[in-house]
């Protein structure tokens, strides 16, 4: 079982005082490709966050398995019952289409590579240290809510509505799961397969 340390106040404030930063920087400078600085960026933060006492347990046991499969089918669906919503919200459903043409005229490898990294080290960040952080100062209830609003707040720099709201939604079930397993693993490996479905396999678009 992992040692929990305990994650200073300085520390979790630096940490989203540069994950603003990252996340401008991924969805804003046009500076290389948007998959590289995605993938750049949550990497870095993601070591960053570990060496400020995060979690990173990401090796899943066979008792993780079965919640893992479940709740990365079931959050696909999920999605898929907000895309249907989103035909009645004319905007809702431009900011997904947005979304899907970041993987426009990329290799198909290539994303479902960086969207490993990305769940994983996203894991490690928001789990493993911010949900972390709060739970270890605050009541579940409150730690659930703030750590997702603060996971959807991080993608205003998008200007994306329906992403801002995706990310609250999967905030709260990340959340809900790292609290009840107390592991970062299970939530990577259902963030990972989460998007390699919503994104590769079965895109909403």
């Amino acid at each position: 079982m992992e040692t929990v340390r305990k994650i200073k106040y300085e520390s979790f404030v630096i940490m989203l005082v540069f994950l603003f930063i990252g996340f401008y920087f991924a969805f804003q400078v046009d500076i290389f490709d948007f998959w590289i600085r995605m993938t750049s960026m949550t990497f870095i933060l993601g070591i960053f966050a570990i060496m400020l006492n995060g979690k990173a347990n990401i090796v899943p046991n066979r008792l993780e398995l079965p919640i893992i499969l479940i709740v990365s089918v079931l959050s696909y669906v999920l999605f898929l019952f907000f895309d249907l919503i989103s035909f009645f919200v004319p905007l809702f459903k431009e900011h997904i289409v947005l979304v899907y043409n970041l993987a426009n005229e990329q290799n198909i490898l290539v994303i479902i590579f960086c969207l490993i990294i990305i769940s994983f080290f996203e894991e490690i960040i928001w789990r493993g240290f911010i949900t972390e952080f709060l739970l270890q100062n605050m009541d579940i209830a409150p730690a659930l809510i703030i750590s997702s609003i603060l996971y959807s707040v991080v993608h205003i720099f998008t200007g994306n509505v329906a992403l801002m709201a995706g990310a609250f939604f999967l905030g709260l079930i990340m959340g809900f799961i790292y609290i009840f397993t107390g592991k970062v693993s299970t939530t990577a490996f259902i963030h990972a397969i989460w998007g390699i479905l919503i994104f590769v396999i079965f895109p909403l678009n």
